[in-house]
């Protein structure tokens, strides 16, 4: 009876572990995103950055698309229906501030992180959900707790997946 039940046990992880792949290796999800800068940074951006971005924090890998000039940070995800689970958006300021970011247009919830100069988490959204049929005075605004120079967005889920906290330290290199 005890190798019995060894063998179901080890046959239930083997199949949450194969689960787990092959949502990792399959697995979309849909994100567009708009934001409202309620802060004031400089009128022109001086970054040059265009790209992508490896960005990790404690067991997270995202391949991170560069919003760096406002043009780009406009655009956000737009015109794309998935983001593969492995990749995010960087959004990159001039200047840190509270950069408020809202669901205008979005169909599917996302994960919102604000870092500071310092690259480290400051606040974080979890699966912040969209708001379908709302004019943008209706939309929520989503503040930060304390000044970011950076913000990722991620497939919904992903903060909390990999247990991401506020204070944890994020790499990457623009």
């Amino acid at each position: 009876y005890h190798v019995s039940r060894m063998k179901k046990d080890l046959a239930i992880i083997i199949g949450l572990f194969l689960f787990i792949v092959v949502l990792m290796v399959f697995g979309r999800s849909y994100t567009s995103m708009s934001f409202v800068n309620q802060s004031t940074p400089s009128a022109s951006s001086s970054k040059k950055l265009s790209g992508n971005v490896a960005v990790s924090v404690r067991n997270l890998n995202i391949d991170a698309q560069i919003a760096a000039k406002a043009s780009d940070r406009k655009k956000r995800l737009g015109g794309r229906d998935t983001l593969a689970l492995n990749q995010g958006l960087l959004f990159v300021f001039d200047t840190k501030g509270l950069y408020v970011f809202w669901m205008k247009d979005m169909k599917f919830a996302i994960d919102i992180i604000w870092i500071d100069e310092n690259k480290r988490i400051v606040d974080i959204l979890v699966s912040v959900p969209p708001e379908p049929k709302k004019s943008d005075g209706q939309l929520i605004r989503y503040k930060p707790r304390s000044e970011a120079l950076y913000v990722l967005e991620t497939n919904a889920g992903i903060a909390s997946l990999n247990g991401l906290q506020i204070g944890d330290q994020v790499n990457f290199s623009l």
